[in-house]
C-alpha cells in the first residue's frame, strides 16, 4: 500500500504530460512551417494575382474610403475601380458591405503587403479555430491538424485567394462552442458573422427553424440587425437597396458553374441545371439534415454539409467549414466501434 501511492501519482503525472504534449501548441518548427507556407502562397499570388479573388476585395475597399461608398453596388463604378487596380471586368465585389471592415485598414498598403498581412491573419485565425475545436471535442492530435489543414484544398484555396471562408469557419466554430455550453442566444449572435458569405449559412438557418431553435434564431436575427446597421452606416440606404438587384443581375460566368461545389455545379456537369430540379434537391437535402439532428455534433455537421450543397454560389475554397465535420468524424461518438485515431 505504501508503494502504490507513489506509483499512482507517477501514473497521473505521466498522463498529464501525455495530454500536454498531445495538445496543439505553437513552437519553433510550427512557425518555420507556416513561414514556408506563407512564402509559397505570397509567391504564387504575386505571379497569378489576376486569377485570385483578393484583388476584388482590395479594389472594393478604396470605394468605401475614397468617396464611392454610396455607389458600391453600381456596375459602372466597380468597373472604374477595376480599371484603376487592373482587375478583370468579371471579378465583381458581391459580398455585403460589412465584409470590407477587416480589409479597410489594409487598403492604403500596396497590394502585396496587404495580401501578406491578410494571409498572416488567416493563419492565426486557423490556429484559433483548430484550438477551439480541440478544446471542445477533446480530440488531442498535437500539431497535426495545423500541419495537415493547409493541405486541405479549400483551406489552401482560401489562402491563395485571400477569401472570407476562414471567417465563416470561425463563426461556425464559435457558435458550436457556445451552443455546447448552453449559450444558445450568444451562439446565434456569433453565427450572424457567417453572413459575410450569406449564401453559405442560409441552409443552416433554415434547419434551425425546422428544429425550432428559437434562442439560436433570436441571436442570429439580432446579429444580422447589427451587421445591417453597420452596413447602412458604411454605404448608405441607396447602396443597400441596390445590393439585391446587383447580386441577382451581376451574372456569374458560365465557366464558374462547373466548378461550384454544390447541387448547381453537379447539375451543370450533368447538363440538367433546371431550377425546379435544383429546388427539389435543395429542399430534400434540408429536410434530411434536419431529420439527422439528433444531437448537436451530428446535427451541426449535417447542417454544414447541407448548407454547402444548397448554396446557390459556392466556390471550392468556400468548403473550408467542412473541417468541423471532419473533426467530429475523428471522435468515438461518430465511430463508436473504433477508438479515436488521435487519442492514443
Amino acid at each position: 500500500m505504501i508503494q502504490t501511492q507513489p506509483q499512482s501519482a507517477q501514473a497521473k503525472s505521466a498522463s498529464h504530460r501525455h495530454i500536454r504534449t498531445n495538445r496543439m501548441h505553437c513552437n519553433a518548427p510550427l512557425v518555420v512551417f507556416f513561414a514556408l507556407v506563407l512564402a509559397i502562397v505570397i509567391a504564387a499570388h504575386r505571379h497569378l494575382n489576376q486569377r485570385f479573388d483578393f484583388g476584388v476585395i482590395y479594389f472594393a475597399a478604396p470605394m468605401v474610403l475614397h468617396g464611392a461608398r454610396h455607389t458600391l453596388y453600381d456596375m459602372n463604378t466597380q468597373h472604374t475601380f477595376q480599371t484603376l487596380y487592373q482587375r478583370p471586368p468579371d471579378t465583381l465585389f458581391r459580398n455585403p458591405p460589412f465584409a470590407l471592415l477587416p480589409i479597410l485598414p489594409l487598403a492604403k498598403l500596396p497590394m502585396a503587403a496587404a495580401f501578406a498581412l491578410w494571409t498572416i491573419f488567416s493563419f492565426v485565425l486557423l490556429f484559433a479555430i483548430l484550438r477551439v475545436l480541440e478544446n471542445e471535442t477533446q480530440i488531442l492530435c498535437g500539431n497535426w491538424p495545423l500541419l495537415v489543414a493547409p493541405a486541405f484544398a479549400p483551406v489552401l484555396g482560401n489562402f491563395l485567394h485571400g477569401q472570407f471562408s476562414l471567417i465563416v469557419l470561425a463563426s461556425f466554430t464559435a457558435a458550436y462552442a457556445l451552443w455546447r455550453r448552453g449559450r444558445h442566444f450568444l451562439g446565434g449572435l456569433v453565427l450572424a458573422i457567417a453572413t459575410i458569405q450569406f449564401q453559405t449559412v442560409l441552409g443552416l438557418v433554415l434547419i434551425l427553424a425546422l428544429k425550432r431553435k428559437g434562442r439560436e434564431l433570436a441571436g442570429f436575427s439580432l446579429g444580422c440587425a447589427i451587421l445591417l446597421a453597420i452596413s447602412l452606416w458604411m454605404v448608405g440606404l441607396n447602396a443597400l437597396l441596390a445590393y439585391p438587384h446587383f447580386v441577382l443581375h451581376s451574372d456569374t460566368p458560365l465557366s464558374e458553374l462547373l466548378h461550384m461545389a454544390n447541387w448547381q455545379g453537379f447539375l451543370t456537369i450533368l447538363g440538367v441545371n433546371h431550377w425546379l430540379l435544383l429546388l427539389q434537391l435543395s429542399l430534400g437535402t434540408i429536410l434530411c439534415a434536419a431529420n439527422a439532428w439528433k444531437d448537436l455534433d451530428r446535427g451541426f455537421a449535417a447542417a454544414i454539409l447541407a448548407s454547402k450543397l444548397v448554396s446557390y454560389h459556392l466556390t471550392p475554397q468556400d468548403l473550408s467549414p467542412l473541417l468541423i465535420a471532419f473533426t467530429f468524424a475523428l471522435g468515438p461518438e461518430f465511430f463508436p466501434t473504433r477508438a479515436c485515431p488521435c487519442s492514443h
